[in-house]
């Protein structure tokens, strides 16, 4: 029996909901076997079910011929579908074909246009490429456009920073990219890295991008991100006030001038001024269902609550059903989007349906981290969740016989380590599956890849808990690759990240190989993998078995991007440190011929 069935099969409330979106106008070391892991219940709460989200789907996009944004479509499924240039017949020839370093490094997937592949760096630079000889287009500092649209406070400046740290859109003559400081969607000029225009998504001053944008029938789609719950930890500070939101925008280029388009707010604002907030929208890219013409996101946890919400917490902390998550917990309204799956109309900006896992999860630093540091009470009063966010956006997979009864997919990962699979149309639960252990980084974060009849993801263990991969029932304190069936999410194989590894790079699919970066070595588990080599790995996609694994330079945090015989991506790492531990580069590796 596969192991999902344990998981899946909760059954879902029909109870439709009354609840519609609003549309805005204003930029406004323990053991772990995963059989007995945590169950996380699931609740699909039915929104507004619009005529659109009925129609019949589309046919499958053929187009995919250039790997374009974090999730390399606009199915965010990182599969270089088109490309047969790369498979197991000739990855052990994959070389070094040209690099250029960055004093700190690239994590984001880079993208590709043409004969061009554009990134961002964590040195405050985003960059244009001639990928076949690494000879810089141009370069633009991110930095300076983020302090020409508004000064940086010093409070900003220690919490956040002033780069963009998102895989770019390239359409027609604009690339498209985001901004860590400020929230800002920026476009520029393919041609000369020109400004065109910029515009803040969330005027939060701990408001961020990490989400990389989507491009769709003339909009461009991307959610905000806060780091605030970090300064929970601060006596002085009143935490907090962010309330997470997606946006559509359209370009008007002779006016070098954003129109927001739409949107919405993971809080209503009669909510937030009680004293919730959070619901960050966190990595890879929106996907779009272009035939019911509906996106779809997954969203982060709560951070502050109510004092009537804790209260609630108390009075309902011993009763069993809500604590293993098989009914809604009683202390969430369903219009707080907390750790949901959402499909949003893309044209009205309302919501369709959410699908929204059961347990309040209410977390700030301040709440502590298990092994790590201690609740404080005073500033974390609430009993705290377990910080499981959805850490990227949703893969769409059309509907074939290969996926749940023939029907249209989302797929996405959350950070307790468990795989969801909903419907496009409604949102209702078609499997869940546990592939590892959860943790404070993942479980599953940064994104997953899809072909046409298997998921596939990353474990990266954060906490490094002894657990067992299946099928195999083999043990590991580390991170794992692994693959599960798209029609009943059984697992199919799970391997060790090799020589003691720790991933958290997302999968990508070329050919019938899963290549994927080992961040680097942990061989005693001190989480000091970010000053060892980290190494490119081609895995049998079908099997699991690793055909290749050659080491770089330094670490590798990113994904891979595939095309033709090019394989790129970014090495070096800075996020929430004040410095990073190694230099870093990007990098061009190449399977030989023409």
């Amino acid at each position: 029996m596969p192991r999902t069935l344990a998981y899946k099969q909760i059954v879902s409330s029909q109870k439709s909901s009354p609840w519609i979106a609003r549309i805005g106008s204003s930029q406004s070391t323990t053991s772990l076997v995963l059989p007995i892991m945590r169950l996380h219940g699931t609740l699909t709460l039915l929104a507004v079910l619009l005529p659109t989200a009925q129609s019949a789907p589309g046919p499958p996009d053929p187009s995919f011929a250039e790997w374009s944004g974090w999730g390399a479509n606009y199915y965010n499924n990182r599969w270089a579908s088109q490309d047969t240039r790369v498979s197991s017949s000739n990855i052990q020839s994959l070389a070094a074909h040209c690099r250029i370093s960055y004093p700190i490094g690239v994590s984001a997937t880079p993208v590709v246009s043409g004969n061009a592949v554009y990134y961002p760096t964590w040195d405050g630079t985003f960059v244009a490429v001639e990928y076949t000889s690494c000879r810089v287009l141009w370069q633009i500092n991110v930095t300076r456009i983020i302090s020409a649209f508004a000064p940086v406070s010093a409070f900003q400046a220690a919490q956040t920073k002033a780069i963009s740290r998102t895989s770019p859109q390239v359409v027609g003559n604009v690339v498209y990219f985001g901004t860590q400081t400020h929230a800002l969607v920026v476009a520029v000029d393919r041609a000369s890295g020109v400004t065109i225009g910029t515009f803040q998504i969330n005027p939060h001053p701990m408001a961020i991008i990490t989400m990389s944008p989507t491009f769709w029938d003339g909009k461009l789609f991307v959610g905000a991100a806060s780091v605030e719950e970090n300064l929970s930890l601060d006596p002085a500070y009143p935490c907090c006030s962010f309330v997470g939101n997606m946006v559509a925008l359209s370009l008007h280029r002779p006016a070098q001038t954003f129109r927001l388009l739409w949107n919405v707010t993971m809080i209503p604002e009669a909510e937030a001024a009680l004293g919730w907030s959070g619901i960050g929208i966190w990595g890879s890219q929106p996907s779009v269902d272009t035939g019911r013409r509906q996106l779809f996101i997954a969203t982060g946890n709560t951070y502050s609550i109510p004092d009537v919400i804790i209260d609630c917490q108390r009075e309902t902390q011993n009763i069993s059903a809500v604590v293993r998550g098989l009914v809604p917990d009683p202390c969430l309204p369903r219009d707080i989007l907390q750790e949901s799956i959402i499909a949003i109309d893309m044209d009205l900006g309302v919501v369709n349906w959410v699908h929204q896992l059961p347990a309040l999860d209410a977390f700030t630093a301040a709440c502590g981290f298990p092994g790590m540091s201690p609740q404080n009470t005073t500033l974390c009063p609430q009993i705290p969740g377990l910080d499981a966010d959805f850490g990227m956006a949703p893969t769409f997979v059309p509907g074939s016989p290969k996926t749940p009864y023939g029907k249209d997919t989302v797929v996405v990962g959350q950070k307790s380590g468990i795989l969801y699979a909903v419907s496009a149309q409604a949102g209702r639960l078609f499997w869940s599956t546990a592939t590892g252990p959860g943790g404070l980084g993942g479980g599953l974060s940064w994104g997953i890849a899809a072909d046409d009849s298997r998921i596939y993801f990353t474990v990266i263990n954060t906490g490094g808990l002894d657990w067992q991969m299946q099928p195999s029932n083999q043990t590991t304190n580390r991170s794992a690759f692994g693959a599960v069936s798209l029609a009943t999410g059984a697992v199919l194989w799970e391997t060790a990240v090799p020589l003691n590894g720790t991933s958290y790079s997302p999968p990508g699919v070329v050919g019938d190989l899963v290549l994927v970066g080992k961040t680097g070595s942990d061989p005693n588990g001190t989480q000091n993998y970010d000053t060892t080599n980290g190494s490119i790995v081609a895995l049998e996609k079908a099997t699991g078995r690793v055909l290749l694994d050659s080491t770089l330079d330094t670490n590798i945090h990113g994904g891979v991007a595939v095309q033709d015989r090019y394989v790129m991506f970014g090495l070096g790492y800075n996020g929430f440190e004040p410095r990073a531990s190694v230099p870093g580069s990007f990098n061009v590796m190449k399977i030989p011929g023409e």
